[in-house]
């Protein structure tokens, strides 16, 4: 559904200093500008974790709530309703929880690990007690220990309850960098890995481990997503296929698949030793941890569960204990084992500003934009000063592109290729219109795109765990596609432009993550459609390990970007021109996938954000004029050189 919000009010128009600098000492073009915040186009509500437990005060939810900060509901699941919502301080989402016997619950939010004891009113914010790892996973305990998953060393390390001591438990598997997922059962701890799929035991008192072999079949999966201990029973939900393995601590054997599940969950037991679980056919079902059996409820039309737990409702047809779960969109469902009675309800879990994504000028003369992770697309009008968002229209579109009067989206994961018409309303399933995918290719995330005559081309990034990327020349009017995987060995393709009948690309040396990149140096190549053939190939700045940007300026020379340094390329001569750093930047980094992004401004100047600094190069003397900094990397420039860029969630204005 579209929602039009009005423009927020902005602060006073804010005169941005100026802070002219060239490498040739050649005065920038010296003019006014004026930075002005226009408001937070995307605003969503997304629960991507969530635990549940009871204290002697009631049973509650902890679920958080995805925003440029995040924030924690307190949910009352005998009431159904919010009692208390909480910021999380320099944290954006969750994925996960858990509470202990006493009822005190442990978040984790990207870096950070939050505790909030019953009755409080805030939250006790315990740093990073991990320092070097950037996102936290799922969580859990023991009565006496939380333990946390990490990314990107694929760590695990424990917080005592009691005396608040940590302990780094180190990475579990050499080479692994996700630790996806947790349990913990009988002094064991239990850590599903990706980006290769697999799970390993860990002694909570020595450290020890050992791999706990998946299912032959099963060994080339990607992520340990999910995974649940209850009694002696181990529950892991393998990606990409969805399935859900059960295996027999006791006898070491897995002695169960169920089939597909969207997850995320597996319930704790009931009385009759069931535990619950969501079908990918929207059926809750159970499972039986003494005789292994599965046993479809009447619950239909049951979503991804968030996390599961037991309430007590205390009504009719509500006897005894009630399962409760809460899904992505923040809607309770409960179901009673004893009488199959169920509902789902709304606890007024409020959305939060979601944060830009990309950003690009439409042929309309609005601005379209797209959010992480929860996707949407949000267009705004700069005569009305409105945004019209349509927060379920798309998923998280990594690249945008106006041509031909329409917009060409890529989105993740799965590298789903979109085409949106502006002129016409914006209604989910049809507009925008899917008309491809490249995750057959094993392709996720399609980052570039141009238009070659009536086809799109698009450059990926792979899957996690490998390297490869593609480039991908599709008909948007038939869905016919052609292919074509390390166009630059090991390298993705991470930027595009059309001179004349070929493409020009860009590449950079990493793949997906978890992939370690075996090539240095990243590469332009052209490539000819007609032929389906890389003509040439060659290394326009020595040491750079990604092209971000390239566009054709009027007299057909190309200009390229590579996190802060533009470079001018002649595609005739197939040499390097001239270069001029714009911001320095230094290679030893995780991954650089997207950086920079370009536009010619009408008087001719070549403006865009290089890495987090937003200027315009005078192209006939590289004379550069710095307009903003601290700006994330989504910028854009309408047909008036009115530029747009964003920090956070929040849009802003910049003219000159």
């Amino acid at each position: 559904m579209a929602l039009d919000r009005p423009r927020r009010a902005a602060p006073l128009a804010a005169l941005v200093t100026l802070l002219a600098a060239t490498a040739v000492g050649v005065p920038a073009r010296a003019a006014p500008v004026t930075e002005v915040l226009v408001g937070t186009p995307h605003h969503n509500l997304a629960i991507y974790g969530a635990t549940f437990g009871s204290s002697a005060a009631g049973d509650y939810a902890y679920a958080v709530a995805r925003g440029t900060t995040g924030e924690l509901s307190v949910v009352d699941t005998r009431a159904a309703e919010v009692i208390r919502t909480m910021p999380l301080p320099g944290a954006g989402g969750s994925w996960g929880g858990t509470v202990m016997p006493d009822g005190t619950a442990y978040i984790g939010a990207d870096s950070k690990l939050f505790r909030y004891r019953p009755g409080a009113d805030q939250v006790e914010d315990l740093g990073s007690p991990a320092p070097g790892e950037t996102a936290t996973w799922r969580l859990a305990n023991d009565g006496r220990r939380v333990f946390v998953g990490t990314f990107p060393n694929g760590k695990i390390y424990s917080v005592d309850h009691r005396s608040g001591a940590v302990r780094d438990y180190g990475q579990v598997w050499p080479g692994e960098q996700y630790v996806r997922s947790l349990g913990v059962a009988n002094g064991k701890l239990y850590a599903g890995l990706g980006t290769v799929a697999r799970i390993v035991e860990v002694d909570v008192e020595s450290g020890d481990r050992r791999e706990i072999p998946l299912p032959e079949q099963y060994r080339a999966e990607q992520f340990v997503y999910d995974l649940d201990v209850h009694q002696q029973t181990l529950f892991a939900r393998l990606t990409n296929s969805n399935r859900l393995l059960v295996h027999d601590l006791k006898t070491g054997k897995w002695v169960a698949d169920l089939g597909t599940s969207p997850g995320l969950n597996v319930s704790p037991p009931d009385a009759k030793k069931n535990v619950y679980f969501g079908s990918t056919g929207g059926r809750l079902m159970a499972y039986n941890l003494n005789t292994r059996t599965v046993t479809p409820t009447g619950f239909t039309g049951f979503g991804t569960a968030r996390g599961f737990g037991w309430t007590h409702l205390d009504a009719d047809g509500w006897p005894g204990r009630t399962l409760v779960t809460i899904s992505l969109g923040g809607m309770l469902s409960y179901f009673n084992p004893q009488t199959g009675a169920r509902k789902v309800v709304s606890p007024g879990v409020q959305g939060l500003p979601a944060q830009l994504q990309t950003v690009v000028a439409g042929p309309d003369g609005k601005i379209w934009s797209s959010a992480y992770p929860s996707g949407g697309i949000t267009s705004y009008d700069p005569a009305t000063g409105t945004f019209t968002e349509n927060p379920t229209a798309l998923g998280q579109a990594e690249g945008l592109h106006s041509y031909r009067g329409l917009i060409y989206a890529g989105v993740y994961p799965g590298a789903n290729l979109f085409e949106l018409d502006p002129a016409r309303p914006v209604v989910r399933g049809s507009n925008p219109r899917q008309f491809g995918s490249l995750s057959s290719a094993h392709q996720d995330r399609p980052f570039a795109i141009t238009g070659v005559r009536d086809r799109i081309a698009f450059g990926t990034i792979p899957e996690y765990g490998q390297l490869g990327g593609a480039l991908a020349i599709v008909d948007p009017a038939t869905g016919a596609q052609q292919v074509h995987r390390d166009v630059v060995p090991d390298q993705s393709v991470t930027a595009l432009a059309t001179v004349g009948e070929l493409v020009l690309g860009g590449s950079g040396v990493w793949g997906g993550l978890g992939a370690v990149p075996t090539q240095t140096e990243a590469k332009l190549f052209l490539w000819d459609p007609a032929t389906s053939t890389k003509v040439w190939e060659g290394v326009p700045i020595p040491g750079a390990k990604a092209i971000t940007r390239l566009i054709v300026g009027a007299d057909g020379h190309v200009w390229g970007a590579t996190a802060g340094t533009l470079f001018e390329f002649d595609p005739v001569a197939r040499t390097v021109l001239r270069t001029v750093e714009v911001e320095p930047f230094d290679w030893n980094v995780d991954h650089v996938w997207r950086s920079d992004h370009l536009a010619f401004a009408p008087n001719g100047d070549l403006c865009g954000n290089f890495r987090t600094t937003v200027a315009c190069v005078d192209p006939a003397t590289l004379a550069v004029q710095r307009l903003a900094t601290g700006i994330d990397d989504v910028w854009t420039m309408d047909a008036t050189g009115t530029m747009y860029y964003a920090r956070g969630g929040q849009l802003y204005q910049l003219t000159r």
